[in-house]
């Protein structure tokens, strides 16, 4: 059996696509975020759908976004951060992607609130569609992930080289 696209090392039957067959419901913000990721791996744009909530489905076009996800190839997840405060949970992650042979990525905060016991997707801070550069951030300057902390105690060893 193959592991999950989302790079949690699990078998995908018993990972994400437990939640996108309807077979349970992610119980943190990170589960779903996980499991939204293997949704656009697959072009299942039902599953996106219906895990957003809010102001994330005012621009969402499901057309759109079908061919598109369907028109790159999904290369990993890396997952930066991940919080929750009760009924509202945050997680930053990449999305590393070919788009027509070109090294791309998406870093974006995601933000999820609980409604009726169910986490969705509500909003996100992000940069799409970017061409693939690595971040150049000195030691001491102050991390991009918004901590506060400086780069060399937060994030330094948590980027991805590659």
């Amino acid at each position: 059996m193959p592991n999950c696209p989302c790079d949690s090392t699990k078998n995908d039957n018993t990972c994400c696509n437990i939640y996108i067959n309807g077979h349970s419901n992610p119980d943190t913000p990170e589960k779903l975020m996980r499991s939204r990721y293997t949704a656009y791996t697959q072009g299942n744009i039902d599953y996106i759908l219906r895990t957003m909530s809010g102001s994330a489905l005012k621009n969402f076009t499901p057309e759109s976004a079908k061919q598109w996800t369907t028109s790159v190839e999904w290369i990993g997840l890396e997952i930066i951060h991940s919080t929750i405060e009760t009924t509202k949970g945050y997680v930053e992650f990449i999305a590393h992607y070919y788009e027509r042979g070109e090294k791309k990525f998406i870093h974006e905060i995601s933000e999820f609130h609980l409604i009726n016991g169910q986490w969705y997707y509500v909003d996100g801070k992000y940069e799409q569609s970017k061409p693939y550069t690595k971040l150049k951030i000195g030691r001491n300057n102050s991390c991009p992930c918004g901590s506060g902390k400086k780069y060399k105690t937060c994030c330094l060893n948590k980027v991805c080289d590659s």
